[in-house]
Order: C-alpha cells, then sequence, then structure tokens
C-alpha cells in the first residue's frame, strides 16, 4: 500500500503545479490584453488639461490664427507705410500762377502760369513763402479765362496793362486793407481814386458815374466793354476834357456823356 500512496501523492503534486501554472498563464495573458498597443508599462495618469476660455474649451480657439503665404510679406502688409507729405498749397488762393522773385523776401506775380482758375485768387505769400509786393505789367494780359480777381493787400504796384483785354473779365476785387488800390463796385482803381485803372470789359450794367476826384484813367481801361453805353461824370466839360485819358479806350469815348456842372 505504501507505494501505492506515495504514487498517488506523487501525481497530485504534479496535477496542483499544472494548475497552479494554468492560473499564472490566464493572469498574465488578461493583464497584457489590459495595456496599450505596443506598451509593456501601464499608462500613468494623464497630463491635466490646459485651462481654455469658458466661451470656447476647444484646443482649436487657443491657437494663433493659420497663417497663408510668405510670412515676411504678411507682416509687411500689417504696417502701415508712412504717408508721404502732401504738395503745399495754399488755402484760398489760386495755385498755378508763376512768381519772380526780388531776391529780398518779396516777388511779384510774373504771369498766370498754369493756373486755370476763372476767379483768380493772387497770394498774400507766394508757394516759397516770399511776399507778393506787386503784378507785373501784362501779367494776365489777354487772359480770357478769367473772370474775376482779387488782390490781397500786401501788393504795392500794378505794372501797365496787367488785366488788360481780359475778354471775359467782370469783377476786380481788392483787399480792404491795401493802402495803394482800391475797388468800387468791382473796378480797379488807385487808393486814392484819381486813376481809373481798369473798367471790366465784361462788367454789368449799361451805366457808369466818374468823380470828378479821377483825374487819370490808364490806357485800354475802357477796351471791348460789352455793355457799357453813357457815362456820368459829376464834373463839367471841360474838367472832363482835363482827365488825362490813356489810348485805347474805345468804349469809353464811344459812350453818351451827361455832365453836372453845378457839382462839386
Amino acid at each position: 500500500m505504501k507505494p501505492v500512496t506515495q504514487t498517488l501523492m506523487i501525481i497530485l503534486a504534479i496535477a496542483f503545479a499544472i494548475a497552479l501554472s494554468l492560473t499564472v498563464a490566464l493572469l498574465c495573458l488578461s493583464y497584457a490584453q489590459a495595456l496599450p498597443h505596443g506598451s509593456s508599462t501601464p499608462e500613468s495618469d494623464p497630463p491635466p488639461s490646459f485651462p481654455f476660455p469658458e466661451s470656447d474649451t476647444s484646443p482649436e480657439s487657443a491657437l494663433p490664427p493659420p497663417t497663408t503665404g510668405d510670412t515676411g510679406a504678411e507682416a509687411t502688409e500689417e504696417q502701415t507705410e508712412p504717408e508721404t507729405e502732401p504738395e503745399t498749397i495754399l488755402p484760398d488762393v489760386s495755385n498755378g500762377l508763376s512768381f519772380t522773385s526780388n531776391r529780398n523776401g518779396t516777388c511779384r506775380v510774373s504771369s498766370i502760369g498754369t493756373c486755370i482758375d476763372a476767379c483768380v485768387v493772387i497770394p498774400e505769400y507766394s508757394p516759397s513763402g516770399e511776399l507778393v509786393v506787386a503784378v507785373e505789367s501784362g501779367a494776365f494780359f489777354g487772359c480770357s479765362t478769367v473772370t474775376a480777381i482779387q488782390i490781397p493787400a500786401s501788393v504795392k504796384s500794378i505794372g501797365s496793362l496787367a488785366f488788360a483785354a481780359c475778354k471775359n473779365l467782370m469783377y476786380i476785387s481788392v483787399n480792404a486793407q491795401n493802402p495803394h488800390y482800391r475797388d468800387i463796385d468791382g473796378i480797379l482803381y488807385s487808393a486814392d481814386a484819381s486813376t481809373l485803372i481798369l473798367y471790366p470789359p465784361m462788367r454789368a450794367g449799361t451805366d457808369l458815374t466818374i468823380h470828378t476826384v479821377t483825374t487819370a484813367i490808364e490806357e485800354m481801361a475802357f477796351y471791348n466793354c460789352a455793355y457799357l453805353r453813357s457815362v456820368s461824370y459829376t464834373g463839367s466839360p471841360d474838367q472832363w476834357e482835363a482827365i488825362r485819358i490813356g489810348s485805347k479806350n474805345y468804349s469809353l469815348i464811344a459812350a453818351s456823356k451827361t455832365f453836372y456842372t453845378g457839382a462839386k
């Protein structure tokens, strides 16, 4: 009986060992299946997520917008190029007039230049900053585009025929602060009205009154006046004959005359 008992114990021991081995193998197999693919160790706890804004918790909203093309070119486009300094334009005056410097801080208007304004406003200072003190002889002679002229206070001298033969000229205005010239109803006079310099050819109205204070009328002051028909003179015929009247004042000569011999 003793050999049988020993044999049975050996069989039981072998069976127990096999069962133990199978149990260990099953446990290992289950453990391996629980691991991620290609991993030999279990994963650690995942890192905490980035705290995105409450309004948008998606990771894409926290990233900068994608760029396209050359980043250098894009940066250049975002930078505002400095503006070029604009051309100097004097306010409320005509641009394009030609000036001649007197080389002492003053200048004179020499011609209409490239100015295309119908109403020519002569500036007190030229674009170069020089004080405008004169209008040269014949500066605007025969300019058919000019309908009105404004003269600043700084002008001390207006040359002969400066505004003559401007066939569409209707009005001349002189700054009230000018001590050398004045306008009376759009007609250009010297400051004391002793000299009538220019009656605009297209001035409205058929009648004109000339006072005895006027003792001289410049050449072509009444050239091709479209509407003038009559002249009233506040002096006598003899006083009228004493007025120094320049040449080519055909419209003045052709107009009818009325005299007031009793006027002072």
